[in-house]
């Protein structure tokens, strides 16, 4: 089981993680690439939420591609 230093430190990383990816989309030369970093700014966003676990990364993936 995740501590509250363990999981606040997930958090932490995802968020930055998620800013760095919608600085990126900003940045981007063309749409596709913006989408993509929009993208990855979400997944980021909803993993920072749901908090670690061992399936949270392909499970979010998944769910996704499902509502694009």
């Amino acid at each position: 089981m995740f501590d509250t230093k363990q999981l606040r430190k997930h958090a932490l990383e995802c968020l930055r993680l998620q800013a760095d990816c919608m600085q990126l989309s900003k940045a981007a030369p063309n749409r596709n690439l913006q989408m993509h970093f929009v993208d990855m700014a979400q997944f980021w966003g909803a993993l920072a939420v749901s908090g670690p676990s061992e399936n949270a990364g392909p499970e979010l993936l998944k769910a996704g591609m499902k509502t694009s």
